[in-house]
């Protein structure tokens, strides 16, 4: 039940200064300043060090999946530093998920360079 198909293929048009981040759309843009600043604390963590690309795949769509059916807010994707496979390829898998609302880079408490925190609407989700 907590399938989804991230490609390898998609590239979303990311800002390379500063720290990854993302806002979609219909989101308001402030959230992403709110992560940023750590006003919000990850309900669930990911740790991805040692998972290959496919790996991560599977272990990205279940979070996403447990955190939409269990109303959790935000989340915490640890890809560590590394040779920076997966920080280079999270953030566009994270774009491609409908349920992702926003991301940032994690601020030093909740893993700073080696994470990201995420915004997951569901359907009771107060904000956008």
């Amino acid at each position: 039940t907590a399938s989804f198909e991230f490609s390898d293929v998609y590239q979303a048009n990311l800002n390379s200064d500063g720290p990854v981040k993302y806002c979609r759309e219909d989101v308001d843009s402030h959230l992403v300043k709110r992560l940023r600043r750590g006003d919000f604390a990850p309900e669930l963590i990911l740790d991805l060090h040692g998972l290959t690309k496919e790996a991560t795949k599977q272990e990205l769509a279940a979070l996403l999946y447990t955190a939409s059916r269990e109303h959790i807010d935000c989340v915490s994707i640890m890809h560590g530093h590394g040779q920076g496979v997966l920080k280079r390829a999270l953030p566009h898998y994270l774009i491609q998920h409908p349920q992702v609302m926003a991301f940032h880079q994690a601020p030093l408490e909740f893993g700073g360079q080696a994470a990201l925190l995420a915004l997951i609407e569901h359907d009771e989700t107060p904000y956008r």
